[in-house]
Formats: structure tokens, sequence, C-alpha cells
């Protein structure tokens, strides 16, 4: 089943049109042309999907993608005008490196549209049970930041919060002291996700936050939130909304 339009978000197993006036996402903070794709995308080879362009946004537009596809299989692809005449070029999505490779981001200032192709003899799925997607944000995602020194500590680790199942992924990283965690929203059931310090025993996280908090802040397609670990141990966290299922650990080796 490919998707032939976009705007396309994962929903409890359900594709929703994201751009149009739903109340429940207005009250999330969604906007028209925010997207996640995280299951629920099936093209046979050469076959292409258009996810957003100039004909429901209404003019050329700046784009944040972050994703963790099959680069054999799955080519993501902009379109933008270029030369005099403004003719429409495609373009390959390439990583620009911003998150250590663990997993792909990149920005365009001016797109008219973005893509996802089959690449020739191979299928492009997103399914339910594999560790990737694709996000495509249509303003800034400025990191929601909780120590002074996150911008220039070195990335340990990635993790990302997404699925209607809501879990982190990994769930345990282990880093060196110095280096930062960066989580990543890319949740296609549009619930608002926290990273918060603490352990807990069942659903009793009482006391939690005192090391780190994002609050429930996390609730936009590429929002990321950033912790410094500058000491050795172990350090437990938690969704503040989701006990049950989503709890983490970072483990913090101590210097040789």
């Amino acid at each position: 089943m490919g998707i032939q339009r976009a705007g396309l978000i994962g929903m409890m197993g359900l594709l929703l049109y994201v751009g149009s006036p739903v109340a429940s996402l207005a009250t999330m903070g969604w906007e028209a042309g925010d997207m996640v794709l995280d299951f629920g995308l099936n093209l046979e080879s050469g076959e292409r999907t258009t996810l957003i362009d100039t004909s429901e946004v209404g003019e050329p537009f700046w784009v944040e993608l972050t994703w963790k596809l099959n680069p054999d299989h799955c080519v993501l692809q902009v379109r933008e005008s270029q030369g005099e005449g403004r003719a429409l070029v495609t373009k390959t999505v390439m990583d620009d490196g911003l998150l250590n490779g663990v997993v792909s981001h990149a920005v365009y200032p001016q797109v008219d549209g973005v893509m996802v192709t089959a690449a020739e003899g191979q299928r492009c799925e997103i399914l339910p049970k594999e560790n990737e997607f694709l996000v495509v944000s249509r303003s800034k995602r400025a990191p929601i930041a909780s120590d002074k020194d996150w911008s220039s500590a070195p990335i340990g680790a990635v993790v990302i919060l997404f699925r209607a199942t809501t879990f982190y992924w990994p769930s345990t990283v282990t880093i060196q002291p110095g280096q930062k965690i960066v989580w990543i929203y890319a949740d296609g059931a549009a619930e608002p996700h926290s990273v918060t310090s603490g352990g807990c025993r069942v659903n009793d996280c009482s006391g939690g936050g005192t090391q780190f908090n994002s609050g429930l802040n996390l609730n936009k397609p590429g929002h990321r939130f950033e912790q410094v670990f500058k000491h050795a141990g172990v350090f437990p966290y938690h969704c503040e909304l989701h006990l049950g299922s989503m709890q983490g650990v970072v483990t913090v080796q101590r210097p040789r």
C-alpha cells in the first residue's frame, strides 16, 4: 500500500492528514506540514511519493529532515528551483552529520517539495517493528537545553522517542564523561513526552527530575533535548506521562 499524498503521520495504525484542521492536533502544537512517518510507508521498486510540496504550502519553504532509513532501499529527495529560469531540480538528500550519523539530519532553506523514492529493484518500507522513521519539520526546532555546556560537548549517543507504543530507542546507552545524549522526538502518535531523571518502581517515579528534566515539551516533530553527563555513574530516567513503558538508563563509564 503506497502513500499517495503528504501530511501523513502514523497514529495507532492509521494514516492521518496533518494539514487538515483537526482540533486534537492543534492542541499538541503541531503545524501544517509537520509530519512523522514511523510506519505505513510501502513503495515498490522505482515508485515515488511526494510528502509535501508547494501545492500545499503555496510557496518554496524551509525544511528540516531527520531520518533513519535503509539507504539501499529508500532514497530521500528534495526538489529545488535553480538557475535563471528557476528550473526544478531533484536532489538526493545527504546527511549533514549534525547527529554523528547515528541518525541522519539535513536542512534546506528553500525547497519546492520533499519526496521518497524506492531504489530500483528494492522495496522502501517503514515497518512498525523496525527502528526506522522520517521526520519533516517546516519550522526550526531549537534544542531544549538543560545544561549551559551542551552545545560544545561531543555526542555520545542519540535516543529516539517514537512510536505509538511509546518507548525510548535504545533504552540503554553507555557514554564517556563529558559527552552528551541527544533525545529526538519522532512519535507518529502525536503525544508529548518528557526526559526526566530518576528511576521508577513500576509506576512510582517520585523524586525524579532533580538532575535533568525536559518537561512535557517534546511534542513536535524534530524536537530535541540534550543533556551533558560530566561525571561517571548510572543515570535512570523516564517519561512523566508513560511511566510503565518509557524508562531508560544512561551509563557514564569511569575514565580509564
